[in-house]
């Protein structure tokens, strides 16, 4: 059963596309054409190996939009690293095919987004719940069908960013995580919660130990916002 690669593992999340093909209206993230080349990402994962890097996670923008996915991924193998990515599962069928052709560990598929029942019942794949302020019935409602469908691993993610009126409530991350561990243990479902989640609920004292960010100009930063309320205290 696939757990999220943040877990006891040194890991990096390297944005290889700015490209997008939905218009969220919590995202944060720049949006443009541009895309991290493979000569770039090579030279990238020579650094992070001998860094001791284990796992990466490809992100964007959406990254299966990159013009040359399948290549990076096979990079990543011939380094010897683990490989998943988040996709807003616009292209189940080419995440698929590439889980299964052993490119990628696991993946994330978002909740609510594109045809991301298609991919739930994957034995890789990990159903991420985003909470936004006042989205408790939906991320539970999301978590159910999840489990209808053969999820096996669900991981909870509360809004983080600049935009205050998408961030819940403390009470209501708490409530949330409640619900879906019992969902979880009914129905022999895994439940997870990404490291800011669990800090704010107050099971972990730090958070992002042993992670890093890239941009797509090779900029790194410990944190995997721009912005957070924990920033401070990290570094």
């Amino acid at each position: 059963m696939p757990k999220p690669m943040n877990e006891r593992l040194r890991l990096a999340s390297i944005e290889i596309t700015q490209r997008c093909n939905r218009q969220c209206e919590y995202c944060e993230q720049t949006k443009s054409d541009r895309e991290m080349s493979v000569a770039q990402f090579d030279d990238l994962l020579d650094t992070l190996t001998t860094e001791g890097v284990e796992a990466i996670a490809l992100g964007g923008g959406e990254p299966t939009l990159h013009s040359a996915l399948p290549d990076l991924l096979g990079i990543a193998r011939r380094h010897g690293l683990r490989a998943g990515l988040t996709t807003n599962a616009r292209a189940p069928d080419l995440v698929l095919s590439l889980t299964d052709a052993g490119l990628l560990e696991s993946f994330g598929v978002s909740a609510g987004k594109g045809e991301w029942t298609a991919m739930v019942a994957h034995p890789r794949a990990i159903v991420n719940l985003l909470l936004l302020h006042n989205g408790q019935a939906d991320v539970m409602q999301w978590a159910v069908e999840a489990i209808q469908r053969g999820a096996r691993c669900l991981l909870l993610l509360g809004y983080k960013g600049n935009c205050s009126e998408f961030v819940p409530s403390t009470s209501a991350l708490s409530d949330v995580f409640r619900l879906l561990t019992l969902l979880g243990r009914k129905t022999n479902v895994t439940i997870a919660a990404d490291d800011y989640t669990r800090r704010r609920l107050g099971l972990a004292q730090t958070c992002g130990e042993g992670f890093a960010r890239f941009q797509m100009d090779g900029s790194r930063d410990s944190c995997c916002f721009p912005s957070c309320e924990y920033r401070a205290g990290q570094h």
